[in-house]
């Protein structure tokens, strides 16, 4: 059986919800905030959609900025 992330299934503070925002923002992968967090990718994205945050947003802004550099 594979070894569970230290936050596995416990409440969400307010400043790992801060974390989350901010790292979805920047673009993070959620793999790399779900190991920052401890917790799983899964869990990662249900927050971020249930609290309304979007990574796809960093990605289409990033996308963006690299369309208009050519």
């Amino acid at each position: 059986m594979a070894k569970r992330p230290p936050n596995d299934g416990s409440s969400w503070s307010a400043s790992e919800l801060k974390t989350l925002k901010a790292l979805a923002k920047a673009g993070t992968p959620t793999t790399e905030v779900a190991k920052k967090l401890g917790r799983t990718p899964a869990a990662v994205q249900q927050k971020a959609m249930r609290a309304g945050i979007s990574f796809r947003a960093a990605k289409r802004a990033g996308a963006r900025k690299t369309a208009k550099k050519k």
